[in-house]
């Protein structure tokens, strides 16, 4: 008699494939089950990644999604990480096409994805950096928000994302070229925007634990970069943690 486990294994493998037997259901009700299940994926994938799926059009998405699907099956009773690997398979797909931009655009998708389970740490205020001294704060290292995903592209992925958030958008351009950004959560959402390359270079390494003065060289920043900077971080809330590195 087979074991439960073996069971299990079985009614999974003829969900995804329609030549599998199943002891556990007949073929006319396993045809059921392996149709929900098929609606059931294409349609997380196509929630977690709705610019992706705007672009490509409903048949196309489809049909991703089931060469997908027989590529990565989910291994998880948690459908949130069913889209972990889609970008990294559309990379593969569409390497060389014309369309081989949508892989960098699933990944924003993916982060905003990651970021929206996330959770928000209660922010400091700039007020904060008067408790240290001055000769402190180059060595100052920065704990940033969970939440925050940092991505830079060779395409528009970030001008994509924000107009296709209406229907019937027009292609962009993606001669316009690179662009870089952040996905960070908010009460109503995750919010994506675009940086500015030096502020970019700058978040990127405070995240990386650089420390402050380290962050400024990397970034290029002259003292009212810096201010800037620095006012644009505690304004958005990014600020969870500051801590002084010890000297070398």
């Amino acid at each position: 008699m087979a074991s439960l486990r073996e069971l299990q294994g079985a009614f999974a493998a003829a969900l995804r494939d329609p030549a599998a037997a199943c002891a556990v259901l007949p073929p006319a009700n396993m045809s059921v089950y392996r149709n929900n299940a098929s609606v059931t994926f294409r349609e997380t994938l196509a929630h977690t990644f709705p610019v992706v799926h705007r672009r490509v059009g409903d048949d196309y998405f489809r049909q991703l999604a089931v060469l997908y699907r027989a590529g990565f099956p989910s291994s998880s009773g948690d459908l949130h990480g069913f889209g972990r690997d889609f970008p990294a398979f559309l990379a593969e797909y569409l390497d060389g096409g014309d369309y081989a931009w949508l892989a960098d655009l699933a990944r924003l998708e993916w982060l905003r994805a990651e970021c929206s389970v996330e959770k928000t740490v209660s922010a400091l205020g700039a007020e904060a950096l008067g408790n240290y001294a001055s000769a402190e704060l180059e060595r100052l290292e920065f704990a940033l928000q969970p939440s925050l995903r940092l991505h830079s592209s060779s395409y528009p992925v970030f001008t994509v994302w924000q107009a296709n958030q209406s229907e019937n958008a027009s292609p962009v351009d993606q001669s316009t070229g690179n662009e870089q950004g952040m996905v960070l959560a908010r009460d109503d959402g995750p919010e994506l925007a675009s940086l500015a390359p030096r502020l970019f270079s700058f978040l990127s390494a405070l995240q990386s634990r650089a420390t402050l003065g380290d962050a400024m060289t990397t970034a290029g920043f002259g003292e009212q970069e810096l201010l800037e900077a620095l006012a644009f971080l505690f304004r958005q809330g990014m600020v969870c943690g500051l801590s002084v590195r010890a000297p070398a």
